[in-house]
């Protein structure tokens, strides 16, 4: 099972870094996560955010968020906040789902018309 992020929003923001103190280096990325298995391919609702400083290189945390900050993440969320979700069968499963209901029809009909699938006798 592949578990991947698919970058949903990106967007610079002009307040100061909380460990630098810098000016416009802040990036905010939303990521959307998307779950791939053999059977199935799916897009949940779950959604992650990032903040990142360009200037000084580090991760900021949602604890060391400062009230502007905060502000501008509750915006930036809400253009996004109902993210499409989505399931998909993948061609694998298809063929499985079809090789069980064509046996599930052989076995029903070999067990209610017997003579369909005996030889006739002369």
């Amino acid at each position: 099972m592949k578990v991947r992020e698919i970058e949903l929003k990106s967007s610079n923001l002009s307040n100061n870094c909380p460990e630098c103190f810098s000016n416009d280096s802040l990036e905010l990325r939303f990521y959307q996560k998307y779950i791939e298995t053999p059977f199935f391919k799916r897009k949940t609702a779950e959604i992650r955010e990032e903040l990142t400083c360009h200037k000084c290189n580090t991760l900021i945390y949602p604890v060391r968020y400062t009230e502007d900050i905060e502000r501008v993440r509750d915006f930036y969320f809400k253009t996004i906040a109902n993210p499409k979700t989505s399931f998909r069968l993948t061609r694998l499963s298809m063929i499985i789902l079809f090789a069980i209901v064509v046996a599930g029809i052989a076995a029903y009909l070999l067990l209610n018309n017997p003579e369909l699938f005996s030889k006739a006798q002369p």
